[in-house]
């Protein structure tokens, strides 16, 4: 940008209340070296509850939104993008991912997809690896917060886990988890209650957050420091009439060796037959409790309906069949094996787990109308959970639990920014945020599988219009075919 251009962007800025606001968070010299760019004319919903602004004006500097709302006049001299028709929604946040080492594949489809930021729920040191290279321009990716490793109790089905067995080896493992750089501590199902009590005192001392599954042997009512609760495990056994029998007779079940998941199978049955003794009581004790302590819910409806299928509908799905183009062929083949070693499920026994699955979303509806903060996550890259696709997946039965559109929006958005702890940067489109957008083809708040509908995304302040999101997507398919040496990533959970 020249100095005249400049000088003009400046005195624009100036003459709006939040010229200051922008300018203090950008930076003059930020702004001057790296251009500004103007979306013109799109309906913008920018994800703080307000109403919708139409023929809005968002006005980017590098990785920074200067302003957003109703101008008139854009300074002379920079890059106008008309947008007009379109809507303009923050770019989205997925908070349970998996296989972001995959560079060239994962981490791009979650960005040409919407998803320009994530929390990465294993934190290998792949992960860290490709974190640095996001953030240092070297590949397209989304925003990372990144897990420590798994920390699980013996019977642990992930090689790799950080087992534990005593409250002393619980309390090393969180200070590892800091000392390697994780973001959070990522909890599992085999937790010991005493484990996962020492895991919550010395994630406190040390001030990092832990989250992750509510381990089997754990009423929930005894995890509400942990940050956030995945897949809405353990809600009925622990609001159940009969929840203090439950636990004693999870807690008295021995282990395993020849076959460790058995164990999780069968606190798997417990928790659907816990259905018919469901205390309302107890439920709205319980969220109210977590509403006070801050407790976030990752339900990931989508992956929970998937896996109540039989497996030979998912692997034959038209949807899956198009977008599994996209996913690396060694990846992919560990999905086919996972869903090969399923049995397949007689129709009695599938509704069965969708009658469980929509006692789920019931059960969620009352968290949420009781004020528990709900998060949109996936478990992208666990088998038949699509980067980036799944999440407008995931938006979608949001709204059939009970949301409203613009609730399960800011879902992934302001909530998701809110509860990894980047509100400060990210969530809303408002000025001072990183320049990260979505623009849309058709209105959300009118119908949310709308989401799904990308004309272009703006990613660290670059702009993916419609042909630039062809490209992507022709250099991620041609990508998936090329063998690349990576960990196995997570193949799901001892509950499906």
């Amino acid at each position: 940008m020249g100095e005249l251009a400049r000088r003009d962007v400046l005195s624009w800025l100036g003459k709006g209340a939040l010229g200051a606001v922008a300018l203090g968070a950008v930076g003059q010299p930020a702004m001057a070296a790296s251009g500004v760019t103007v979306l013109r004319g799109a309906t913008l919903i920018d994800g703080t509850g307000r109403p919708p602004v139409r023929d809005a004006t968002v006005v980017l500097a590098g990785d920074r939104i200067l302003a957003a709302g109703r101008h008139r006049d854009v300074p002379r001299g920079v890059r106008v993008i008309d947008v007009a028709g379109k809507y303009v929604i923050p770019g989205l946040w997925d908070l349970h991912t998996h296989a972001t080492f995959f560079e060239n594949t994962v981490a791009p489809l979650h960005v040409v997809q919407g998803v320009t930021g994530i929390r990465e729920m294993w934190g290998r040191p792949e992960t860290h690896d490709t974190h640095r290279r996001i953030e240092s321009g070297e590949i397209l990716g989304p925003r990372m917060v990144v897990a420590s490793t798994i920390v699980d109790g013996p019977g642990s089905i992930w090689p790799g886990s950080d087992v534990v067995r005593t409250p002393q080896e619980a309390r090393a493992a969180v200070r590892r988890a800091r000392d390697g750089g994780a973001d959070f501590v990522k909890v599992y199902s085999f937790l010991s209650p005493e484990c996962h009590a020492a895991i919550a005192d010395e994630a406190r001392r040390l001030r990092i957050p832990f989250a992750g599954h509510v381990p089997a042997r754990v009423p929930v009512q005894d995890a509400l420091a942990q940050h956030t609760h995945e897949h809405l495990y353990n809600l009925f056994t622990s609001t159940s009439d009969n929840a203090d029998a439950l636990y004693a007779q999870l807690r008295a079940m021995p282990d395993d060796p020849a076959d460790p998941n058995w164990w999780g199978r069968h606190a798997g049955r417990m928790e659907r037959a816990a259905v018919a003794t469901h205390s309302p009581a107890r439920a709205r004790q319980l969220f109210a409790a977590m509403a006070r302590q801050g407790t976030w819910q990752s339900p990931t409806l989508f992956v929970e309906r998937n896996m109540s299928r039989s497996p030979e509908t998912i692997t034959n799905d038209p949807v899956a069949l198009e977008r599994m183009r996209y996913i690396p062929v060694g990846l992919r083949a560990q999905w086919q094996q996972i869903m090969s070693g399923r049995p397949a499920r007689t129709p009695e026994e599938v509704a069965e787990l969708r009658r469980f699955g929509d006692a789920r979303m019931r059960l969620l509806q009352q968290m949420h109308e009781a004020g528990v903060g709900v998060v949109a996550g996936t478990d992208a890259g666990f088998a038949y959970v699509f980067p980036g696709f799944s999440l407008h997946d995931e938006l979608a039965l949001l709204v059939q639990a009970g949301l409203s559109p613009d609730q399960a929006l800011q879902a992934a958005t302001r909530d998701a920014a809110r509860c990894v702890g980047r509100e400060h940067e990210s969530g809303t489109v408002t000025p001072g945020k990183r320049a990260d957008l979505v623009v849309l083809d058709a209105d959300p708040l009118r119908d949310i599988t709308n989401v799904g509908r990308i004309h272009a995304v703006v990613s660290r302040g670059r702009y993916l219009g419609p042909a630039d999101r062809t490209r992507v997507l022709r250099e991620i398919e041609a990508a998936a075919q090329e063998p690349v040496e990576a960990p196995a990533t997570p193949m799901g959970c001892c509950a499906h």
